[in-house]
């Protein structure tokens, strides 16, 4: 039993690793391309930017290959009437379909840390090696609290005790523009109010210009104004924490951001989104192990040769992009707080294990 089991994973992945190659080598050989006929960045920032990119390229492939190294592992065994052998010698389906949960389950598991941990690490490090990298390469999705995200069309910051709102944050210069401060008191009662059209930091506290201010406001006589041209502002943070503020949540590993999901959801706003990014991490990884099995369904008729590789390859198409169509629809859905994210991310996985479930159950007998 041994020497079938390692016949039947080195023909899996042997295929799986043919399979990512060339589908790697597609895409890249696209994205270069597409890099290299952008006018705003060097050939040098195009190749760092396609490295990084890497295991984000990797996460789509890894469940199509999954599909295909099964596929074809087993039309292979099946030319060669080896599967038929395997069969005949007493090792069941079902034990077949065990090894391929096997060989899935360890891309599974590569999968989920590449999604969690290594992709978020390269793109974190994406802005230091190349600069302005967001501008350059603004096709690229990224997700975060920006002020895109907020109906008023500013950016809302909640600190120690007080609220700050803001249209842009410039990195660069260090400037906060439009700002709009809100202090609380000791009670939780709105006692001052500070409105600068820009803050900027210098020698390592924030100077406001043109800055009015309303206090007194939670006490019973009129608030008092004051207006005034440059002024210390006391905001707490730093500019390094205000970048972190409007960064890019996709470059935060699935603990970070899971953190980063409790923050916001004590404050009140609205998570489906970055829920969606956590669960997908999940679900996009799970999906490798039921497409291993879902292509195996053939072990069912291992005499029948009329799969031949034409249909074999129009199968991997139709599963493909049923998959990505379906599944990218529901995510927008879920990013669209139109559908939960749960039911956005783990609805087409669900719906091929209850596939899986019916042909499973409509051919027992012979799986044993």
């Amino acid at each position: 039993m041994g020497i079938i089991r390692k016949l039947i994973l080195k023909e899996w992945f042997r295929f799986f690793i043919g399979s990512v190659v060339s589908l790697f080598l597609l895409v890249s050989v696209a994205n270069l391309i597409s890099g290299f006929l952008r006018g705003n960045v060097t050939a040098t920032e195009v190749m760092i930017n396609h490295f990084i990119e890497i295991p984000g390229y990797l996460n789509k492939i890894f469940p199509v290959s999954c599909l295909m190294a099964s596929l074809f592992s087993i039309n292979k065994l099946k030319t060669r009437s080896e599967l038929t052998a395997i069969f005949a010698s007493g090792y069941s389906r079902k034990n077949y379909i065990i090894d391929l949960m096997f060989a899935s389950l360890i891309v599974t598991i590569i999968q989920f840390l590449m999604s969690s941990y290594v992709s978020p690490f390269f793109k974190s490090h994406r802005e230091t090696l190349i600069s302005e990298s967001t501008h350059k390469f603004n096709n690229l999705k990224s997700q975060g609290l920006r002020s895109s995200t907020i109906g008023s069309g500013k950016m809302w910051y909640k600190s120690e005790d007080y609220f700050i709102s803001f249209t842009n944050y410039n990195q660069i210069k260090r400037e906060l523009y439009d700002v709009t401060i809100y202090k609380l008191s000791v009670d939780h009662y709105l006692e001052e109010i500070q409105a600068v059209d820009k803050i900027f930091w210098e020698k390592g506290i924030w100077i406001g210009k043109d800055l009015i201010r309303l206090d007194d406001l939670n006490q019973k006589s009129f608030p008092k104004a004051d207006n005034s041209k440059n002024n210390i502002v006391n905001l707490y943070e730093t500019p390094e924490e205000l970048r972190q503020i409007e960064a890019d949540i996709t470059v935060l590993n699935i603990v970070k951001l899971w953190e980063y999901i409790k923050q916001l959801r004590s404050s009140g706003i609205n998570i489906n989104e970055y829920l969606v990014l956590f669960y997908d991490k999940f679900a996009n990884s799970i999906i490798c192990i039921i497409f291993a099995i879902l292509a195996s369904v053939s072990i069912f008729n291992p005499n029948r040769r009329s799969s031949s590789f034409g249909k074999n390859i129009a199968s991997v198409f139709f599963f493909t992009i049923l998959y990505w169509l379906v599944y990218s629809y529901l995510i927008e859905l879920g990013n669209n707080s139109k559908v939960i994210p749960v039911a956005a991310t783990f609805s087409v996985p669900l719906s091929f294990t209850i596939i899986l479930m019916f042909i499973f159950s409509k051919n027992r007998k012979l799986s044993k």
